[in-house]
């Protein structure tokens, strides 16, 4: 349950020449939004840490583009 989470704070200091400030803390307030409308709302903390999981792909995507080829 703290992959993801570790996960996203690793990526977001990796991509810091990437995402700049701007992107860095538009990141961390999709963030903080999820992780305050789950509380909100009452929903499982795990339906969040599979948005937090889905947050962290496209921070992937975003951070090493096309370098990472799947197959």
């Amino acid at each position: 349950m703290l992959i993801p989470f570790i996960l996203f704070w690793v990526l977001i200091f990796l991509g810091r020449e990437e995402l700049g400030i701007k992107g860095g803390l538009i990141a961390v307030a999709i963030w903080a939004g999820l992780l305050i409308g789950f509380f909100a709302l009452r929903i499982s903390p795990y339906l969040f840490v599979s948005a937090q999981a889905i947050v962290d792909v496209v921070l992937i995507f975003i951070i090493f583009g096309g370098d990472i080829k799947i197959r």
